[in-house]
């Protein structure tokens, strides 16, 4: 049996990358009963359901915000519909998190998944 450590998936992430990742699990874990799983691919933020799962990359993050489409209200347009093809996290909305990124738009998104599940 194999086990995954949160560790090891966000030390593939370059330090700023890294950096981002801490900012954002603190986000998420501010919200009532949130708890990290974290899974051979990615990272999850699960309450009774999964929230978001992330994915660590050398100089992204990749994020994926588990609401159906059509369900998410995005108004800049930042996530990507993924509900047609394969990928490794849960939900059908999909981003990348950079140093570029506005940390609070994305956790706006990510609350909308938190408040539909919770």
């Amino acid at each position: 049996v194999n086990v995954y450590s949160e560790e090891d998936i966000v030390s593939f992430g370059e330090k700023e990358i890294q950096s981002i990742y801490y900012t954002l699990r603190s986000s998420i874990l501010e919200l009532d009963d949130v708890e990290v799983q974290s899974r051979k691919i990615y990272i999850g933020f699960v309450m009774n359901k999964n929230i978001c799962s992330i994915f660590v990359q050398k100089k992204k993050i990749k994020l994926w915000i588990n609401l159906k489409k059509g369900e998410l209200n995005d108004y800049k347009n930042i996530m990507r519909d993924v509900s047609h093809i394969g990928h490794h996290g849960i939900g059908d909305y999909e981003c990348f998190v950079d140093e570029n990124s506005d940390i609070d738009y994305v956790m706006s998104l990510i609350k909308q998944s938190y408040d539909k599940h919770n």
